[in-house]
């Protein structure tokens, strides 16, 4: 090719980008150019860098929406004990609007100023019949328990009930566990980019997670912004994060009854890129959305919000294990031709990763030799075992749904004193099934929370085609692609893995007192309950 042919074909291909990126902002595009597709790096990445960025300056500017008050004008007590906050809405330095708190800090009544007649109207929130009003559900990717506990400790999210753990799937991804929640397609694999068993092929992941393929539980949604800004979301997930409220905000106020749902992607950027701070500080925006609405609403509102997962809030490094199985004799590979072959998904960057193999248990020993790696679990026949570096366990299915755990060397998942306690209580059995139930309460803050039901539909049912092997990695570590861990120059924090922190999710609502802990599966019929009363 010429030197003015192959300047005519990079032309060609950038307006070709524009012009992608045009009908995205549009909706009127549903899959990336063909030519970038077939490329994986080189031009084509640098093409798809080109792509986000121009999705990012296209979108700058469109930022503005209703603002509630960061903070009360003043605070005030009742002689009964009750404390009032009273804010200015419109900015003129007078307080038109209050809120009274009851004794344990829920915000219960509301008193709002009518700025044309300067009649003050009062609504009492728990008086409010939730099957007149409108719910909206706002769903946040990757949220840990712990910082909503903590914010609500500070007072922050007090027209909600104290928030409710919730115990993701295992993986601990986002479209495992929001199918769980909101229903949808069995997902084919843990991340949209998989291998095929059948096929002995690694199937490209960015068609099928660009097409929303791999969420089918996004139907159900009201609100979701274009799945071609999930990249974009990583980049600049703030701008992202504030188009997406704008969005919500839009949706919202067209809906008089029902339910209505709205989800995020914006915060699992913000996560991965700031960490700590960074969910914090978009948590407190979350909260200001929501007492706009409720502003907005008059109180005549509910307002649940819930997350998928978890995110361990620290970042190391990324693994790759190539060299180490290369020097125990193994290759890793696209496909398995030999029983040396592993292959392994390496996609987003997780903290956790899936290999299939004809040997999970010796390459199970291999990666067990990585500092990196806590625990790894793979099936053998009707059990499950479950690996670290000094500890095996095996995991059973018994009837009515309970499992079995028996310890062949120490205790890789922590859990023999657990279950010492419920045999005593009665809640395992003569062959040692355990109590579903009772083993979940007994487990929701234990470092893995539910871990033998979790890993048990890992490989059973949870996905069409689970691994042959899952390994989980130390907080901080992450496994995935190269060249997304180089563009966003590290992770600050992230998920997948097994233990608290990365799997405990929250659930927080004004419909009602939820219950301590659920599953993802438990969740809308928990809220569907509180909304009949």
């Amino acid at each position: 090719m010429t030197g003015r042919a192959k300047k005519y074909t990079i032309i060609s291909k950038m307006y070709k980008v524009l012009k992608y990126y045009i009908s995205v902002l549009t909706g009127k595009l549903d899959s990336l150019p063909e030519f970038i597709r077939r490329r994986r790096g080189g031009l084509g990445g640098l093409i798809i860098v080109l792509f986000v960025l121009l999705s990012v300056f296209m979108l700058r500017g469109c930022r503005s929406m209703p603002q509630f008050p960061e903070r009360p004008m003043r605070i005030q007590f009742t002689s009964d004990g009750s404390k009032v906050s009273s804010f200015d809405t419109d900015k003129d330095h007078v307080a038109d609007y209050w809120q009274r708190e009851d004794q344990s800090g829920r915000k219960v009544e509301l008193r709002i100023t009518d700025l044309k007649d300067y009649e003050t109207e009062k609504v009492n929130l728990d008086e409010i019949d939730a099957t007149n009003v409108p719910h909206f559900i706002i769903a946040l990717d990757g949220v840990p328990f712990q910082l909503v506990q903590e914010l609500y400790g500070q007072g922050c999210f007090r027209l909600f009930y104290r928030p409710s753990r919730l115990v993701s799937t295992f993986p601990a991804m986002t479209d495992l566990a929001f199918q769980q929640i909101f229903g949808g397609r069995q997902p084919i694999a843990y991340q949209a980019m998989h291998f095929d068993p059948e096929k002995n092929r690694m199937i490209s992941g960015n068609d099928i997670y660009l097409s929303g393929e791999a969420a089918d539980w996004a139907k159900i949604l009201d609100y979701r912004c274009s799945f071609k800004l999930d990249a974009v979301a990583y980049i600049d997930p703030e701008m992202v994060f504030e188009h997406e409220l704008r969005g919500m905000m839009e949706v919202f106020r067209q809906v008089q009854k029902g339910t209505a749902i709205g989800y995020s992607v914006g915060t699992a950027g913000l996560g991965t890129r700031g960490g700590r701070e960074a969910i914090l500080k978009y948590l407190r925006t979350v909260d200001q959305l929501c007492e706009q609405i409720v502003y907005e609403r008059r109180g005549q509102v509910k307002i649940t919000l819930l997350a998928d997962h978890g995110h361990n809030m620290s970042g190391r490094g990324r693994v790759s294990f190539e060299q180490l199985l290369k020097d125990n004799g193994f290759r890793l590979r696209d496909d398995i031709e030999t029983d040396q072959d592993v292959v392994t998904v390496s996609y987003g960057l997780v903290t956790y990763a899936a290999f299939f193999t004809k040997k999970p248990a010796e390459v199970s020993k291999v990666l067990l030799q990585d500092p990196a790696v806590t625990l790894a679990c793979y099936p053998q026949g009707d059990e499950i075992v479950v690996q670290n570096i000094d500890g095996k366990a095996i995991i059973q299915q018994g009837p009515d749904g309970r499992f079995s755990y028996t310890s062949k060397r120490n205790d890789p998942l922590q859990l023999l004193g657990i279950i010492r306690r419920l045999q005593q209580g009665g809640k395992v059995d003569g062959q040692g099934f355990i109590d579903d139930r009772a083993l979940f309460d007994a487990t929701i803050k234990h470092i893995y929370p539910d871990p033998l039901r979790r890993i048990w539909r890992a490989f059973h049912g949870l996905v069409k085609e689970p691994a042959d092997l899952i390994v989980c990695l130390d907080d901080g570590w992450v496994h995935g692609s190269k060249f997304f861990y180089t563009l966003l120059r590290g992770a600050s924090s992230t998920h997948g893995s097994l233990n608290q922190i990365n799997s405990t999710a929250f659930v927080i609502t004004m419909l009602g007192e939820l219950p301590e802990a659920m599953r993802c599966e438990e969740v809308l019929a928990e809220l569907k309950k509180l909304q009949a009363k």
